[in-house]
């Protein structure tokens, strides 16, 4: 067998032993753990969290039912959950050893749910996964048995959401507008198209047909996601995926043709940097800040203020008035001398750029009264090296930045003055 092959199944193996230290890189030795135990689930939680660990195993002995009917399954083993807060993560993940680890206390879900609590969506959402899982379960031992089904990510994570929310911006309207007018279908993340790929298969073809895929078993009794999808629907996956795209864009460009063009809302501005995340211009327009990659190739985000550089301007529009009055000089000009006397002198917005910091930010962005500070949420390693949120301010002047708060967990800084930053913390799921 080749080695890398061997390699990879101990690597996936391994990862039914992984806790939250996978994604985050740190242990936490300073968290002192306890288990509730119910009926159907054992519920593992640390100091702090109780209140939250006895919703969780409230909402997930009612979930389990309807979860359960859905996969037109009877019974599944017994369930860990581990709930945590040592990192401000907005994410939980399941495993096929019938665990998930699920951040809780995440401030930010209010706007990218749009209704709900966090832990009512996130919990469910897992526990379908272990739920599809244990569906698609045959005699090959996992993580062997998923690789060679041939399940694609967007049926995991579509499945999921199809099954336990509601579509909505941001689950995945805006990311399916953005993806499908730039033609960038093929690279969408599976939580996004699976989820409008699930919403299309149910209504072209039937929920029933969903479970029937997943129950489907060849000669030797394993899994085969391609063969059960051609028996269940009688149109092969490749063929359904392009028959999605088609629909998406015809569906999408059809929206965009009725609304109004950009021209009619107002004039267009072009931001000074490639790829933009965030932006906030101060008052009087002179500056701005944002956030954004100026490199293809750059993995972090840079924090750029940038300064409009009148100088620049006013060199520009000297250098193309005396082109003008050179022109108007000539006795015998050129047709293309005629038209450019005819053209009206095309001003642009120069800027003096300065990336003052690096990293991971929030989206959320504040100038100071006089324009002097800028106050912004950073993504760090704090207290007992949690990955949290904190509030940094630059000072434009000194061109230093320093740290406004220390593990808060504090996002969306406003200046009341000059001199004073309200933000928003929270903690144990109280803001």
């Amino acid at each position: 067998m080749n080695r890398k092959i061997v390699y990879l199944i101990i690597f996936l193996s391994s990862l039914s032993a992984q806790s939250t230290w996978a994604v985050s890189g740190r242990v936490h030795p300073e968290l002192k753990w306890q288990t509730i135990s119910t009926q159907n689930f054992n519920i593992h939680f640390h100091q702090g969290i109780e209140e939250i660990a006895k919703e969780g195993a409230i909402l997930a002995e009612h979930f389990r039912p309807t979860l359960l009917e859905q996969m037109d399954l009877d019974t599944i083993p017994k369930i860990d959950i581990i709930f945590t807060t040592e990192d401000e993560i907005m994410n939980g993940f399941a495993m096929w050893s019938y665990q998930t680890f699920i951040w809780v206390d995440q401030n930010d879900a209010a706007i990218w749910l749009e209704r709900g609590k966090w832990l009512e969506q996130v919990l469910s959402h897992e526990l379908q996964h272990i739920v599809l899982l244990h569906k698609t379960k045959t005699w090959v031992p996992p993580p062997m048995s998923i690789l060679m089904s041939g399940m694609p990510g967007w049926v995991v994570e579509g499945t999921a959401e199809y099954e336990t929310e509601s579509w909505r911006p941001y689950r995945a309207d805006l990311s399916h507008k953005s993806h499908i007018l730039r033609n960038k279908t093929g690279s969408m993340d599976p939580h996004h198209d699976g989820f409008s790929k699930m919403l299309y298969w149910a209504d072209r073809f039937g929920d029933s047909t969903i479970t029937k895929t997943l129950a489907y078993r060849n000669n030797l009794k394993t899994f085969s996601f391609n063969a059960g999808f051609k028996k269940a629907t009688g149109v092969s996956v490749k063929q359904f995926n392009e028959d999605w795209r088609r629909h998406m864009n015809t569906y999408y460009y059809g929206y965009r043709a009725q609304k109004e063009t950009y021209k009619e809302i107002g004039e267009t501005m072009t931001l000074p940097i490639k790829k933009l995340q965030s932006f906030q211009l101060y008052k009087d327009s002179t500056k701005i800040a944002f956030l954004g990659r100026d490199d293809k190739e750059q993995f972090d985000t840079s924090l750029i203020i940038a300064k409009r550089d009148t100088v620049k301007e006013n060199k520009r529009y000297e250098k193309w008035k005396k082109r003008i009055d050179k022109i108007k000089k000539k006795n015998n000009k050129t047709k293309k001398d005629s038209l450019i006397l005819t053209k009206n002198f095309k001003e642009k917005v120069l800027w003096d750029k300065k990336e003052i910091d690096f990293g991971q930010f929030h989206p959320a962005l504040s100038w100071s009264k006089d324009g002097n500070r800028f106050a912004y949420s950073k993504y760090h390693f704090d207290k007992n090296q949690s990955m949290v949120y904190d509030i940094k301010f630059y000072d434009l002047e000194k061109q230093e930045s320093n740290w406004a708060s220390q593990s808060m967990r504090a996002s969306y800084p406003a200046w009341a003055d000059s001199s004073t930053i309200v933000f928003v913390a929270h903690e144990n799921n109280i803001s």
